[in-house]
């Protein structure tokens, strides 16, 4: 099994140009693609964090197979 790491990130409130909202759960970097993908025009941190965990697999030990299955 991989390793686990784990890091607290900053919840931030994203504003797009239309007035919609969406939280941004990643860190800096979530905020920054967030920004290149959407019309991001307001980010505010929210005062929350949160705990990322993030697995990192070998694949010759755990090799992807597609799933078919939807």
């Amino acid at each position: 099994m991989g390793e686990i790491e784990t890091t607290m990130v900053d919840v931030v409130l994203l504003t797009q140009e239309n007035g919609s909202t969406q939280l941004c759960r990643g860190g800096e970097d979530a905020v920054e693609r967030a920004w290149g993908l959407w019309p991001i025009v307001k980010a505010e941190m929210t005062g929350e964090k949160q705990l990322l965990q993030q697995i990192y697999v070998d694949e010759f030990d755990q090799p992807y197979i597609p799933s078919t299955h939807m």
